[in-house]
């Protein structure tokens, strides 16, 4: 469970990574920035490392992003040198992907599938579905 202070930290770094990637010149060929999604920053409880999760728009290239992100990871930890933190230290960066949106992808199609559906519509019949809600309210 995150802290209140590492929450607001990482909304701090994951906004000013953003604003990096608007911002900063990344005159690089194989690096080429598409749109990219930052998801969200989880910082370490000591607040010295953030492990930022990104996603390219519509998910090409991920990984080679990725990679190129981490190799030039320098930038990022000097725009926020830069940035006026509120803390003793400056967090070190590692970039992952996110593979939530895969994941909510894969439920999403399991949901779909004409099994889980007819097993859904015989929970709801069974009535346990109400009594479910009842007893969460």
């Amino acid at each position: 469970m995150s802290s209140q202070r590492q929450m607001r930290f990482s909304e701090l770094i994951r906004s000013l990574i953003s604003e990096c990637l608007l911002v900063e010149d990344f005159y690089n060929l194989n690096f080429e920035i598409t749109s990219v999604t930052i998801s969200y920053v989880k910082m370490s409880k000591d607040l010295r490392i953030a492990n930022v999760y990104l996603m390219p728009l519509g998910g090409e290239n991920k990984n080679k992003i990725t990679e190129e992100m981490n190799k030039n990871k320098y930038i990022f930890q000097k725009f926020l040198s830069r940035a006026k933190l509120n803390s003793k230290f400056i967090p070190k960066i590692n970039f992952y992907l996110d593979d939530s949106f895969d994941e909510a992808e894969k439920i999403e199609k399991l949901l779909l599938n004409k099994n889980v559906a007819r097993d859904l519509d015989g929970w709801k019949i069974s009535g346990l579905d109400k009594f479910i809600q009842t007893s969460w309210n």
